[in-house]
C-alpha cells in the first residue's frame, strides 16, 4: 500500500509546500553562509628558518610569497623548494578549511519533507 504521509488531507498539500519552502530557505541561507567564508578564505605557512611564507586563497592558488632576511643567503634551489614547501603546507590547511565548510553543509541539510530515511 503507497503511503501518503497525510497529503490526503484538506489543506496538506498547501502545509507540506510551506514547510518545502522553509526547508529550501534554510538551504539557501547556510549555502550563503558557506560562500562568504570560502570566498575569504585564506591560510599563510612558513619555512621553519622564516626565509619563505606563502599565502594561497581558497582553490589553492598562490596568493601572496614574502622572502625573509634568512632568504638572503640560501641557494636558488633550496629557495625554490622551501617555496613549494610552504605554499604546499599553506594549500593543504586551506583545503582541510574548506573540505570542513562543505562538511558542514551538507551535514546540515534536512531531508525532504515525506522522504524515507
Amino acid at each position: 500500500m503507497e503511503q501518503t504521509h497525510g497529503r490526503d488531507r484538506p489543506g496538506a498539500g498547501e502545509a507540506w509546500l510551506a514547510d518545502y519552502r522553509r526547508r529550501v530557505e534554510g538551504i539557501r541561507a547556510r549555502a550563503e553562509r558557506a560562500r562568504s567564508r570560502l570566498e575569504g578564505l585564506t591560510a599563510t605557512a612558513s619555512s621553519p628558518d622564516g626565509a619563505v611564507t606563502a599565502t594561497v586563497g581558497p582553490g589553492g592558488t598562490l596568493t601572496g610569497l614574502a622572502f625573509g632576511p634568512a632568504a638572503e643567503g640560501l641557494s636558488r634551489a633550496r629557495l625554490a623548494a622551501l617555496v613549494l614547501a610552504a605554499a604546499g603546507e599553506a594549500r593543504a590547511e586551506v583545503t582541510a578549511e574548506v573540505a570542513a565548510v562543505t562538511a558542514s553543509l551538507a551535514a546540515a541539510a534536512p531531508a525532504a519533507p515525506g522522504a524515507r530515511s
